[in-house]
């Protein structure tokens, strides 16, 4: 019995040995790694500190591993990337309006003070007026159309979506535009097959998505040319696209045409605001449609069609022979 009381003695002084070791490693252990995460959560404090005063460039720190904290990191930094580049966007925006409307405010503030200095009669003062008139409506027109652009790349047009046929919206903007291409000599023709196109979607974005289209390849395209607007009603390819006889747009500036405010050089002396084709862009991407900015040889194609290709995509496709849109 002697050696069986001194055994238990011994086992229990091991065990309390035992457990005060490991009671003591585990305290320190957990001192080390709360330290580890107190300094991470900190170096990240300081990160968001940094970016919410100084840099919107900034970004949060990371571990390179797969923990729990890391990837709410990578989160938070795809987010931030987000609101960096949409803060570049608005920052752009708010520096293109103000380039684009010093100049009809000046055309505004010199013709009213030339009015002032040297108009003598009624006429002269209602000439003045009327061109003063012109130059305010092009403005209030050219914020119109940026609210336009606001209001459909926030969807709240999706809510009135009905079923349209494509054929009685395409059929409407060639309606309306047959006259000034025939005042400027130039054929526009509608083709398809007839065959039902239909889409959900808001008539009006899309007549005018349209008419903006026609109305550019119109305004581009020299007397004797022709502008094609050709309905897609393929189970795989359902849509519509213009092609035109003009100059066409260069390849290395068809992701920039759809910048607002972006104008191609041989456009500039053309009136226009440089909207249009941002409009184009937000109505393709409000009805889910693939937009593609190609070459008809000669000329331009602007196809707005719904695939399986991602929303936006300018990648010019090659034509199998150079044969007219």
């Amino acid at each position: 019995m002697r050696e069986i009381h001194r055994f238990r003695e011994l086992l229990l002084g091991a065990m309390a040995s035992g457990g005060l070791v490991v009671l003591v490693l585990g305290l320190a252990g957990a001192a080390i790694v709360g330290a580890g995460a107190l300094g991470r959560i900190n170096r990240v404090t300081d990160a968001i500190e940094r970016i919410v005063n100084v840099d919107l460039s900034e970004r949060l720190p990371h571990g390179g591993t797969a923990g729990d904290l890391d990837r709410l990191i990578h989160v938070v930094n795809r987010m931030l990337d987000d609101i960096e580049r949409l803060m570049h966007e608005v920052k752009g925006v708010t520096d293109e309006i103000a380039h684009d409307l010093r100049t009809p405010l000046t055309r505004l503030l010199a013709g009213l003070e030339r009015a002032r200095r040297r108009a003598q009669s009624v006429e002269e003062y209602g000439g003045a007026v009327e061109e003063a008139i012109a130059e305010t409506r092009g403005i209030l027109a050219t914020f119109g159309a940026l609210l336009r652009i606001a209001e459909v790349e926030a969807g709240a047009r999706r809510a009135g979506f009905t079923t349209l046929d494509l054929n009685t919206v395409a059929a409407d903007v060639t309606d309306f535009y047959e006259p000034l291409a025939e005042r400027k000599g130039i054929s526009l023709v509608l083709e398809g097959d007839g065959a039902p196109a239909e889409i959900a979607g808001d008539p009006s974005l899309l007549f005018e998505a349209i008419s903006n289209l026609v109305d550019n390849a119109i305004k581009f395209t020299p007397a004797g040319g022709h502008v094609i607007l050709r309905i897609l009603d393929g189970s795989d390819r359902l849509g519509f696209e213009v092609c035109d006889t003009g100059p066409g747009i260069p390849e290395t500036e068809r992701n920039a045409v759809l910048q607002r405010f972006h104008r191609a050089e041989r456009s500039r002396h053309t009136p226009g605001s440089g909207l249009g084709l941002s409009l184009v862009a937000a109505v393709a991407r409000l009805h889910g449609l693939h937009l593609a900015i190609e070459d008809a040889e000669p000329g331009c194609r602007v196809t707005l069609r719904r695939d399986e290709v991602p929303a936006i995509s300018l990648r010019p496709e090659p034509s199998a022979s150079p044969v007219l849109c």
